[in-house]
């Protein structure tokens, strides 16, 4: 059994490697894994991603399955912030069935909190059909996972 060091230029920065090879198999596994280049295709790899940053996040939306057309329908929405620090957001909560604001307001939350938020939306004059409710947060800054900012669900008002 041998302790084999080796030491490559990366980046301006001298790298060792170090391999303890047991027989003939492992030194010409190691000796492919040096030419191949793949050390410097890794780090390369290693610099292009992004690190995933939180911020705000939708916790849920909530709203009844059916209404009657006329009512007042609550939409309850819960936001959160998962990180240490105080956040400020502003949260929309739409229609865009009818492309019709519910209501918009700007929210700050305590670290690792959540709010609930209750909107009021008026059916008045809307007709017997499907329509989505959309409640989006505005990102961060530095935040990088957004897929949370949004939530949709679905109502369908009767007669």
């Amino acid at each position: 059994m041998y302790l084999l060091n080796i030491y490559r230029q990366e980046g301006g920065k001298q790298v060792k490697y170090s391999l303890v090879i047991c027989g003939l198999n492992s030194i010409l596994f190691f000796g492919y894994f040096l030419s191949s280049g793949l050390p410097c295709v890794l780090a390369e790899e290693k610099r292009k991603v992004e690190p995933v940053v939180r911020g705000v996040m939708i916790v849920s939306l909530d709203v009844p399955l059916r209404a009657t057309i006329g009512e007042k329908v609550n939409v309850v929405v819960v936001i959160g912030n998962e990180r240490v620090t105080k956040e400020t957001t502003i949260v929309t909560v739409t229609c865009p069935t009818i492309d019709q604001i519910i209501g918009r307001e700007a929210e700050t939350l305590e670290s690792l909190s959540s709010r609930k938020i209750i909107y009021s939306w008026d059916t008045g004059g809307l007709k017997e059909d499907v329509y989505t409710i959309r409640a989006e947060l505005e990102k961060v800054p530095r935040e990088t996972c957004i897929d949370d900012n949004v939530r949709e669900v679905k109502i369908f008002l009767v007669p």
